[in-house]
This record gives structure tokens, sequence and C-alpha cells, in this order.
């Protein structure tokens, strides 16, 4: 925990990360770039390490496919939140449980084939706080070349 304090300053957002992952960090949002060298096993790690760390995670997602596609996702544990016609299909917005191992399964996978078309960039909303964040980084850091790049404070009143 002593790697992110200084000096009882309020934290207000931490970017952390290593050559091919980087997290940007707040109380209310984890927005996560993986560069297109990305492994499974570093996608797997740092999804199932925010899983552990606070099983409430959810991430929307919206995708574009074909009516009759729409059970797929809902048959790997996404949860169907809405769907209209759009052009060049349906456009579904799923919202993807971490808890649910199926659901996160399914998500990283289709990271991994998105990684080979190159880097993919997704944003996680949740209520987490700093005591949470510190977690997070304390289980990637043993991930090769994994620190904090950037910290910002709070404005002092």
């Amino acid at each position: 925990m002593d790697d992110i304090r200084d000096e009882g300053r309020n934290i207000s957002y931490i970017e952390m990360g290593c050559n091919n992952i980087g997290l940007s960090c707040t109380t209310g949002k984890i927005k996560i770039w993986f560069g297109k060298k990305g492994t499974v096993q570093s996608v797997r790690k740092v999804l199932e390490c925010f899983s552990r760390v606070d099983s409430s995670f959810v991430h929307e997602t919206e995708i574009i496919c074909d009516y009759d596609q729409i059970p797929l996702y809902e048959n790997n544990d996404y949860t169907l939140i809405s769907y209209g016609k759009a052009e060049g299909g349906y456009k579904v917005i799923y919202n993807i449980q971490f808890s649910k191992q199926h659901a996160l399964n399914f998500f990283i996978e289709s990271i991994i084939n998105d990684l080979k078309k190159g880097e993919v960039k997704k944003t996680i909303h949740w209520n987490g706080s700093m005591a949470s964040i510190m977690l997070i980084f304390n289980e990637l850091k043993s991930m090769e070349g994994w620190n904090i790049t950037k910290k910002e404070y709070r404005e002092e009143e």
C-alpha cells in the first residue's frame, strides 16, 4: 500500500502499467489499454484481477450483429440491456459482469481476437476506492515491468 501513498495526500488519479498494458484509474472509472502485442495471459491476469478485487465490476459493451446472434452473447452470460435496428444489423448493448466467470472468459476471448487487428481500449465504470486501486496495483506488480507511471492529487481546499 505504501507504494502509492505520498505523505497522507489524497490521490485522485493513478496510471500504472507495463509495455503492453496501461491502466488509468479513478474511483469511478478504469480505462484500459492493451497494446497489440498483449498476450492472452496478460489480458486474463488484468481482468481476473479486477474480478478478485471487486466482484461488482461490470463492463457495458455495444455490439453490431445480426438478430439471430443476440442469443449467442446471452448464452455466454452477457446481460442484454437493449437492442434496436441499426445500419449493418442490430445495435445491442450488453453488461458483462466480471463475477460471472463464463462472461469474463468470453470477454477475454473477444479482446484477444481484437488484439489481432490492433490495440484495444476499454472503459470500465465502477464504485471503487483508493484501497481497491492499491489492491489492483499490488496484484499486478508481479508482471514484468509493472509500475506506477503517474499520480495526481486532489486539490486541498
